[in-house]
């Protein structure tokens, strides 16, 4: 099968998806458009639950029409009749109006979730939805760019991939992507970054390195990875968000945050998120954080849950003993 000339481009500029799994585009793409099948569909997720992160709202804002365009860019290269665009509630009742307008006649329509949650915004609990069935994650495979909403073909981004697809189709596409600063004495901000650029290079460029002692939450304020100070020189390339933290932050407060959220969020339908999730939260509560079975539980929940909600419960928590608090996995 021939490589459409979108496709070459999106490969070329070496594009990751701008949710959580920066996965390659140019392969998602290819996957779709070589799904044997008439019927496929092109979806963008525009559910944005990870708290701390609101590049999504921020385009949505500013560039929908870069949104909608990027969309039918791909409809028309994987050979899509029909997209959708994905809401969480407080966005479809901020910017339905104006997506209206702008899909006018396409063959694009707006999906509202019923709520705002957390495990919604997984590509696949998002097309149970969107299916009317019960939310929570597939088993994989078979992957949605074969098997996906209503069991066909379906090509599923985030609301930034389409805005940067849409600047690649233009030649404006510099390998830039949006990045959210925001927590202890810092207003919420949103700058667009080389992704080259590394955390503390971001930090000092947008004039947010704190002068207090600090760690950061780097991808989110639930799923992000704890680092110290010494830990920042890493690209930006996998991330979408950084919360900063005083070092002498209510550390009680934090970690029941954490951990009461993902037992709370948790879809219920694998047993090593909805235990251990539940588990990672009563220790918590009785004081066992950091034994031989805690060490356990989130090794179990990072290699067998069915989707990355799991996976992600245990990030910040195990990061933060790790790399802020200096403990020794027990073995």
């Amino acid at each position: 099968m021939k490589i459409p000339p979108l496709i070459k481009k999106i490969e070329s500029a070496g594009l990751l998806g701008r949710g959580c799994g920066t996965f390659s585009v140019a392969k998602k793409w290819q996957a779709v458009l070589s799904a044997k099948s008439k019927e496929k569909y092109v979806v963008a997720n525009c559910s944005e639950s990870e708290p701390g992160i609101f590049k999504d709202e921020f385009i949505l804002d500013r560039y929908p029409e870069k949104v909608v365009d990027g969309m039918l860019l791909a409809m028309q290269t994987v050979g899509a009749k029909q997209g959708i665009i994905y809401l969480n509630p407080a966005y479809y009742r901020k910017y339905k109006n104006k997506l209206l307008l702008l899909i006018g006649r396409s063959p694009i329509e707006l999906f509202a979730k019923p709520h705002i949650d957390y495990i919604g915004g997984e590509e696949t609990a998002a097309l149970n939805l969107m299916e009317g069935k019960r939310e929570e994650a597939r088993l994989r495979p078979p992957y949605i760019t074969a098997v996906g909403f209503h069991g066909h073909p379906t090509l599923v981004n985030n609301c930034e991939t389409f805005y940067q697809i849409s600047l690649l189709n233009e030649n404006k596409y510099h390998g830039e992507r949006f990045f959210c600063i925001s927590g202890d004495g810092f207003p919420r901000n949103i700058y667009s970054f080389p992704e080259t650029l590394t955390v503390k290079q971001a930090l000092l460029k947008s004039g947010h390195y704190p002068r207090f002692p600090f760690f950061i939450q780097l991808g989110g304020a639930m799923a992000g990875t704890c680092l110290r100070e010494n830990q920042l020189d890493i690209p930006l390339h996998h991330y979408s968000g950084l919360i900063i933290h005083r070092l002498d932050t209510d550390e009680k407060k934090l970690i029941e945050y954490w951990l009461s959220f993902f037992a709370r969020e948790s879809c219920g339908k694998c047993v090593p998120c909805r235990e251990g999730s539940f588990r990672l939260w009563e220790m918590f509560k009785t004081g066992s954080l950091g034994t031989e079975k805690f060490w356990d539980i989130i090794n179990t929940m990072q290699n067998t849950t069915i989707c990355s909600l799991g996976k992600m419960a245990t990030t910040a928590i195990s990061s933060y003993l790790i790399n802020i608090k200096k403990v020794k996995i027990k073995s």
